[in-house]
């Protein structure tokens, strides 16, 4: 009787085919540890640039106005600036992230908190990771900035921080003006035996000087300054230098947080009735005075 020997061996069909499906899971698998390392660096990019968004708000609050880039566009992570560690400097692959800033038209070294657009919006400053493929395809050195690629942006505004400036500066200015209010109260200002200061008369000496009134009458002190108005011996050209000058506050309650003049109220403008009368305010976002925007203490 003859012996059958069976074969159990594999065809090359199939180990070709076999090898085939283990290459197909071999490509997912790279792809997917790819995707899962890609993941973990887009995190840590945001993580990052949400830790140097925290930080420019914090230094806007404190200086009113945001740093300049370090280097070539450089988040400026030292201490006098944004004081953050040196790995903010770089996005999850490595490469720096892309820092930007809007200068103001007029004031060149100040940042327009509203000069710069970042998908539509306009924003203080804008940081930019190169994404996965590490080509920067958002920037294009200046605004308007729209997201493009596989770019990660990130905008920097600084609206609530700003508003809450702008009314702490109109607290101050409208205190001082109570102050220099209380610098006429019952006293006899032009030297003819009376309290004048319900008489709209002209005081004489400092700190009333030239035609300037009564502060504490309908047509106020600070509704007669006009340009070159001369308060004493020092020459001033608005309302807000005088009580700025005078009391020595500093430049920075001349200028609201969108980098206009706080303007004065006068009775020429605006009625009694009106909140703004005889009152210190912003023009706000918009930089026009008398609209809806305004901020009013």
């Amino acid at each position: 009787m003859a012996l059958k020997i069976k074969n159990n061996g594999f065809t090359l069909l199939e180990i070709l085919l076999s090898l085939g499906i283990l290459g197909i899971i071999a490509v997912f698998a790279i792809s997917l540890s790819h995707s899962t390392r890609n993941l973990s660096k887009i995190n840590d990019s945001k993580n990052r640039m949400r830790e140097i968004n925290r930080a420019a708000r914090d230094y806007y609050q404190g200086h009113g106005d945001l740093p300049a880039a370090a280097g070539s566009n450089e988040v400026p992570v030292a201490a006098s600036a944004l004081n953050l560690e040196q790995k903010h400097r770089l996005d999850g692959w490595g490469r720096y992230f892309y820092y930007d800033r809007s200068l103001h038209s007029v004031h060149t070294s100040r940042t327009d908190i509203t000069g710069m657009t970042v998908d539509g919006k306009a924003v203080a400053g804008v940081i930019i990771s190169s994404g996965p493929d590490q080509t920067l395809e958002t920037a294009n050195k200046n605004s308007p900035y729209a997201t493009a690629g596989d770019d990660i942006v990130m905008a920097i505004t600084v609206a609530e921080q700003a508003f809450a400036m702008a009314m702490n500066d109109l607290q101050v200015l409208q205190d001082k003006v109570r102050a220099l209010d209380k610098i006429f109260a019952g006293m006899d200002n032009n030297s003819d035996g009376s309290v004048d200061e319900s008489g709209c008369v002209q005081a004489i000496g400092c700190p009333q000087t030239g035609t300037l009134n009564d502060p504490n009458c309908s047509s106020a002190t600070l509704d007669a300054i006009t340009s070159s108005s001369s308060f004493c011996g020092k020459t001033v050209n608005a309302p807000n230098e005088l009580i700025v000058y005078f009391y020595e506050l500093g430049d920075t309650f001349l200028l609201d947080p969108w980098l206009q003049e706080y303007v004065w109220g006068g009775a020429s403008s605006y009625g009694n009735s009106d909140p703004r009368f005889h009152k210190f305010f912003s023009s706000g976002p918009n930089r026009i005075a008398g609209d809806g925007d305004d901020l009013v203490p």
